[in-house]
């Protein structure tokens, strides 16, 4: 597959690889030269399209912090 370099140094990537690799308009890349090959390596982040996407994000940090809490008040509670 082949593609061309615009005078402004934009490449197009063709649909094809696009839709293999899962990226899309206004995703970015990581730029790595190898010798004289140049890898383009998607940087995936979480993108929520609305509000529910958000639901679970936390639940692993609110259940790690109330495990500490419920620890720091049972040694509150020993009696010697």
């Amino acid at each position: 597959m082949k593609t061309l370099l615009s005078e402004r140094g934009q490449v197009v990537i063709p649909k094809k690889v696009r839709e293999a690799v899962h990226v899309k308009k206004g995703d970015e890349f990581e730029i790595e030269v190898v010798g004289e090959t140049i890898v383009l390596k998607p940087i995936k982040r979480f993108k929520a399209q609305k509000w529910q996407d958000y639901i679970g994000i936390g639940e692993g940090i609110v259940d790690f912090y109330l495990k500490e809490k419920r620890e720091e008040k049972e040694k509150e509670n020993v009696y010697p």
